[in-house]
């Protein structure tokens, strides 16, 4: 069987930075309408709950699950629910600022992460992409899960 040259991503930005997971992994992207339902004791980058179609779903604040300034909500803000692990039952929403768009990658064009030492609850980065004058920060959603699973 060949191998896949070629990865497939949606890119988002928090505050001025660009980032991207595997959109495989996406499920739906809604727009933020002040929907969310806040759960007493919960993390405080759960910001509460959404009913997607009879399914509860989780939303976290990305910005504050890797330490960066919160800005505020605009009609860009989008809630993109993920499925790390391709079940219904692990559903979960993340708040981005600006969805930006899919777009494929060479897998030979991913370089290592800039950063060294993480990000917020993100300790590792699948790597770096630069396209078109830009810097894109590859997140492994499954790595993002652990730590919110472990933080709980």
């Amino acid at each position: 069987m060949m191998e896949v040259d070629f990865k497939t991503l949606i890119s988002f930005k928090l505050g001025d930075q660009t980032f991207a997971f595997d959109s495989l992994l996406v499920r739906n992207i809604l727009p933020y309408e002040n929907n969310v339902t806040k759960v007493p004791n919960s993390k405080d980058f759960v910001l509460g709950i959404i009913n997607l179609h009879g399914i509860i779903v989780p939303v976290t604040d990305m910005r504050m699950i890797m330490d960066i300034d919160e800005t505020a909500i605009t009609k860009d803000t989008s809630i993109i629910i993920v499925s790390p692990e391709d079940k219904q039952e692990s559903q979960f929403g993340i708040l981005v600022d600006v969805v930006k768009e899919v777009f494929e990658v060479k897998k030979a064009k991913i370089g290592p992460s800039s950063f060294q030492k993480g990000m917020g609850l993100i300790e590792t980065f699948e790597g770096t992409v630069q396209e078109n004058d830009e810097f894109i920060h590859l997140i492994d959603l499954k790595h993002v899960v652990s730590q919110i699973e472990s933080k709980n």
